[in-house]
């Protein structure tokens, strides 16, 4: 009778340890794909605001003020290029950039930009742009520019271009 007593304790200790194993696998299993999809929607918001930045030049009207902001602002940015043009200055300049390479041009389907090798002026300052007597580069803060931004295969903004609205 003592066997018999002892063999179903053993017995019941091995279901309940293998119930208790069975539950753990289980809540695994459940709480793994909500982790799975909680990461992907963490990925995909975070995506959204590092692209939030850009939006308020994405095929918009914005002032000299803002062109000479966004300038400031994306100047230590690497990889990454602000294009201005104004009135006086058709063809355009490329406003300073702490990375000598950081020059991108829009691709031939006018999406995808690509490293520019053209000769066009680089490296233009606030300074230059604030200056009234630097006719060519000067920005009028209250001018109106069209703002639209590139991006290369990958995606990501590579090149803010302004060009500014003549009346």
């Amino acid at each position: 009778m003592e066997n018999i007593s002892t063999g179903l304790k053993w017995a019941i200790g091995i279901i309940v340890t293998l119930l208790i194993i069975a539950a753990g696998i289980s809540v695994y299993l459940v709480a793994n794909g909500y982790f799975s999809r909680a990461q992907q929607q963490t990925t995909s918001q975070s995506q959204m605001l590092s692209q939030a930045e850009y939006s308020i030049y994405d095929n918009k009207n914005v002032t000299g003020k803002d062109v000479i902001d966004a300038a400031t602002r994306y100047q230590d940015r690497p990889e990454f290029s602000v294009f201005v043009r104004t009135g006086l200055n058709a063809s355009g300049y490329y406003t300073k950039n702490s990375y000598d390479k950081s020059f991108y041009n829009i691709g031939s389907n006018d999406f995808a930009v690509q490293n520019d090798s053209t000769t066009l002026p680089k490296g233009i300052t606030t300074t230059q742009m604030t200056n009234p007597k630097d006719t060519a580069n000067y920005i009028n803060p209250t001018g109106v520019f069209s703002a639209n931004i590139y991006r290369d295969k990958n995606g990501e903004v590579r090149l803010i271009e302004f060009t500014q609205n003549t009346q």
